[in-house]
């Protein structure tokens, strides 16, 4: 048999703990793919801000058009008023 040095021995040591280590990091992120435990806990909270921030979009465009919608009546109603389209309604003051 051959007899291999301390220097030779050592450096195949670390060749086997460096392949077992890259084996059961591998092995790990198969085993966690494959279960996708931990895809759909990030998945489940992606969708959660996704739905927060849409929540907060949609309120913010209905603040918007609510806003804008009571513009537009105040203009009908001014334009109501200047022109006593108002139904016989005299409490409504006429604007120049």
């Amino acid at each position: 048999m051959v007899a291999l040095g301390s220097d030779a021995l050592i450096a195949i040591v670390v060749i086997i703990v460096i392949i077992v280590v890259i084996v059961v990091i591998v092995l790990i992120c198969c085993l966690c793919r494959k279960c996708n435990q931990c895809a759909r806990w990030s998945r489940r909270k992606a969708y959660a801000r996704e739905d927060e921030q849409h929540e907060r979009q949609k309120t913010e465009r209905k603040r918007q058009f609510d806003e804008a919608q009571v513009e537009r009546e105040e203009v009908r109603n001014q334009i109501r008023a200047k022109y006593n389209l108002n139904n016989g309604k005299m409490n409504v003051a006429v604007i120049p």
